[in-house]
């Protein structure tokens, strides 16, 4: 769960900063939380306690555990590495359901999309819960999300 969330202020900030994606797989609005779907699935089939090395389409990232601990990353400019870097410093610290109540914000990204469907009456087998993984959380509305807090006008 933190991994994911770590992921999706990585892209929000990076949107900010830089404007353009710092990966290219979509993050999409899932039930209880914005998920990278393949980065999701990649996860889900190993060992609990054994080390993330995964390719993120074009940044190589290898990682310790799911505790966390600091990662090695190589990225294609030292900007990247660099923004990672202060990233990293920035976010690992925090508690996984500090990330969730920051991702889950009203008005944020994730909250936004999630909510699309929110008069829908949601069951398992309702059309709205089988697509609700479907849900892409548009990169416009992550770099206009989190610019907003470089600006001020959040």
């Amino acid at each position: 769960m933190k991994l994911q969330k770590l992921l999706y202020f990585a892209q929000g900030w990076h949107l900010a900063y830089f404007d353009f994606p710092l990966f290219e797989d979509p993050i999409e609005a899932w039930k209880y939380g914005p998920v990278v779907s393949s980065v999701y699935f990649a996860l889900s089939s190993r060992k609990k306690k054994g080390v993330i090395t995964d390719t993120i389409r074009g940044y190589f990232v290898r990682g310790t555990d799911y505790a966390l601990g600091t990662p090695e990353m190589e990225f294609h400019n030292d900007d990247i590495g660099d923004f990672m870097t202060s990233f990293w410093n920035s976010y690992s610290k925090k508690s996984a359901w500090e990330l969730v109540a920051t991702s889950h914000a009203k008005g944020s990204p994730w909250e936004r999309v999630a909510n699309l469907s929110e008069s829908a009456e949601v069951g398992e087998d309702s059309e709205w819960y089988l697509s609700y993984v479907d849900r892409v959380i548009p990169v416009e509305l992550m770099r206009t999300y989190f610019k907003s807090f470089l600006s001020g006008d959040s």
